[in-house]
């Protein structure tokens, strides 16, 4: 079960910079939250066999089992998965894209301010804990969008085509339930940044795009070909319904 409004939040924090990884966790634990932490990828695991967590922040370049690998390893043994949010010493493009196409839902550049890694935790968390999406047993006819062979199920948080279920990440799901719920309207980047990502910083703009493609993949390889999430050339994204 993810994190509710009545839980404390579970972080694993994998970090292997001492100090670095102890003011984290005294600024991950300042918000109440339950805060694991370890050097190592294979403890990593480890610890989320014991318990899954809700959110794990995940250093790129650690001994052993890298974060990427953590971060693959967490998508494949759970679902739901864990949130995931990466943090890399280096800030080459290709090595942020490596970490959004092995699942991280966001990812933090180092030099970097611990308050800026809670932020996007707590972004993160808004998107694990919807606010506009109602309470379990309110059962409204908006909770559920069918589009087309596509239905997502908004109070369960689960995505199924022809009635074969997609396993989607949290900020995969939040992307295809914003798309969706509009279908043939335009979102531009910036508007999907705020909508999704819960930011307007402009250096997050490539989560956009990384996870367009991940959601396109994952539809098509269900069976929705051409995918409905259809680019508007030098605008964003739309959703177009699906053929039956």
């Amino acid at each position: 079960m993810g994190p509710t409004a009545t839980t404390a939040l579970d972080v694993l924090l994998v970090e292997d910079d001492p100090s670095l990884r102890e003011t984290l966790a005294l600024h991950l634990s300042a918000e109440g939250w339950t805060v694991r932490a370890t050097d190592d990828g294979d403890e990593a695991l480890r610890l989320c066999d014991l318990q899954r967590p809700d959110v794990a922040v995940l250093d790129v370049m650690l001994p052993g089992r890298s974060g990427l690998e953590v971060c693959a390893a967490l998508r494949a043994r759970f679902s739901p998965s864990p949130g995931v949010v990466m943090v890399t010493a280096r800030s080459a493009e290709v090595d942020v894209l490596l970490g959004l196409e092995v699942g991280a839902d966001d990812y933090v550049i180092k030099p970097c301010r611990p308050r800026e890694i809670v932020a996007r935790v707590k972004a993160l968390l808004r998107r694990l804990r919807p606010a506009d999406l109602p309470p379990p047993g309110a059962l409204q006819p908006a909770e559920v969008l069918v589009r087309g062979p596509l239905t997502v199920d908004l109070a369960a948080r689960k995505v199924s085509v022809r009635g074969v279920a997609l396993r989607l990440t949290v900020t995969e799901f939040e992307l295809l339930r914003v798309l969706a719920r509009t279908p043939d309207r335009v979102y531009s980047r910036a508007q999907l940044l705020q909508e999704v990502f819960d930011t307007t910083h402009e250096g997050y703009a490539r989560n956009v795009d990384c996870h367009v493609t991940r959601v396109r993949r994952k539809l098509e390889g269900a069976g929705l070909d051409p995918t409905p999430i259809q680019t508007a050339h030098g605008t964003g994204y739309r959703f177009v319904t699906p053929a039956p």
